[in-house]
C-alpha cells in the first residue's frame, strides 16, 4: 500500500505539485517555473524517534508564496535543471560548426547568458506513481529549436523519486532535432538545515579549482583545491567557484559524495560522475547566508565556447544524468 500521494497547489499563482508522505515528508517540485525543486521537508523527530509531524525542518530553499519570483528568479534560479548549458556563455555568444550563434543576456550582473532556457518556463506533467517506499514523478519538456540562438530541438525529461529521507533526479536529455546537439546541464539547489551556513561542515572530495578571469570566465587552468577535504566549517568564506572532479572520477564510472553537517544532521548529496556525467561541482552562498547552492554539472562554465565536457547528442539519441540526497537526522 503506498504511503505517498500527488497534490497540486499555486504559489505566488504559479503551479507546483507536492509530494506527501503519510508521516509529513514533502518534496515541493515548482512545475510552473523551471521545475524548481523548490522544498524538501521532513518531520523533527521527538527525543524517541517518533516523528513529529506538525513540526518540520527545511532541507531545501525555494520560492515563497508572495515572492515576485519572475522578478527575483534570474538571478536565483532556485531549484532549476540547467539546459542546454550551466553557468555563463561568454558575452552571450558561442560558435558552432563556423556559426555564430548569438544569445540572450538574461542576467543583471554582466553580459552573459546563464544557465540555459528552461529555468523559468513550465514543465509538462508526464506520470505519477508510487508504492510502500518512494514515489517517482515525471516531468517534461521539450525546446523547440526555435530561437535563432540556439537552432537545436530537444527533449528534456525529470524522473523525482522521493522516499521521505531521500531523493533522487534522473534527468534526460533527447535530441529531437535533425543535427547533432550541442549539450551540457546542471541543477541549481540551495540547501539548508535550518541554521546559518556559517555554522554548517561542508566535506568536498578531492577536486581542482577552475580559475576565473575578470569577467568571472574559466580561463581553462585549474588548481589543487583541498579546502573542505576531509571537513571544515563554512564560516564566514564566501564560496562562487566550479571544482572540477580528478580522473580517477570522471574516466569510469562513479559517485562523488559532497557532505553538509549541522545540529540537525548530514545531508549525503551525492552526483555520478563518469563519462558524460555530472563532473564538476558548483557552489555559492548567498548573502543571506541561509542556504547554500550546491550543483552538480557536466562541466564547467563557457562549455558551448571551449568545449570542455561539453556532450554532442546524434539526432535521435538521449542522454542521462543522476544526482540526489540522502538526510540523516540527529
Amino acid at each position: 500500500m503506498s504511503q505517498f500521494k500527488l497534490v497540486q497547489k499555486t504559489i505566488s499563482d504559479i503551479p507546483c505539485h507536492v509530494i506527501e508522505k503519510d508521516d509529513g515528508a514533502e518534496f515541493e517540485v515548482f512545475t510552473g517555473y523551471g521545475a524548481g525543486l523548490n522544498a524538501w521537508r521532513v518531520p523533527c523527530r521527538t527525543a524517541n524517534g517518533v516523528a513529529a509531524a506538525v513540526n518540520k525542518r527545511e532541507l531545501l530553499f525555494g520560492y515563497k508564496a508572495g515572492d515576485d519570483v519572475f522578478k527575483i528568479g534570474p538571478d536565483t534560479n532556485a531549484g532549476c535543471r540547467l539546459a542546454p548549458f550551466p553557468g555563463r556563455v561568454n558575452n552571450a555568444q558561442f560558435t558552432w560548426n563556423n556559426i555564430t550563434y548569438k544569445l540572450i543576456n538574461n542576467v543583471t550582473w554582466a553580459p552573459h547568458a546563464l544557465h540555459g532556457f528552461l529555468q523559468n518556463q513550465s514543465w509538462n506533467f508526464v506520470s505519477f506513481e508510487s508504492d510502500a517506499d518512494k514515489a517517482t514523478l515525471v516531468l517534461s519538456k521539450d525546446w523547440p529549436g526555435a530561437f535563432a540562438g540556439f537552432p537545436f530541438p530537444f527533449r528534456a525529461v525529470n524522473e523525482i523519486t522521493f522516499t521521505g529521507d531521500s531523493y533522487s533526479v534522473k534527468a534526460t536529455v533527447t535530441n529531437i532535432g535533425k543535427s547533432p546537439l550541442p549539450y551540457s546541464e546542471g541543477w541549481h539547489p540551495y540547501y539548508s538545515l535550518g541554521q546559518k551556513i556559517d555554522e554548517l561542515t561542508l566535506t568536498l572530495p578531492p577536486t581542482d579549482f577552475a580559475e576565473l578571469d575578470k569577467a568571472d570566465i574559466p580561463t581553462g587552468k585549474t588548481h589543487p583545491d583541498m579546502r573542505f577535504v576531509g571537513g571544515k566549517a563554512i564560516a564566514d568564506t564566501f564560496i562562487n567557484d566550479c571544482f572540477c572532479l580528478g580522473p580517477e572520477a570522471t574516466e569510469s564510472p562513479k559517485t562523488a559524495h559532497i557532505f553538509l553537517e549541522g545540529a540537525a544532521g548530514t545531508l549525503d548529496i551525492w552526483q555520478n560522475a563518469g563519462p558524460e556525467q555530472y563532473n564538476t561541482i558548483q557552489i555559492y552562498t548567498p548573502p543571506t547566508r541561509e542556504s547554500i547552492a550546491i550543483e552538480p554539472m557536466t562541466c564547467v562554465p563557457d562549455a558551448l565556447n571551449h568545449h570542455r565536457g561539453l556532450i554532442v547528442i546524434p539526432p535521435g539519441e538521449s542522454r542521462s544524468f543522476q544526482f540526489g540526497a540522502v538526510f540523516s537526522q540527529k
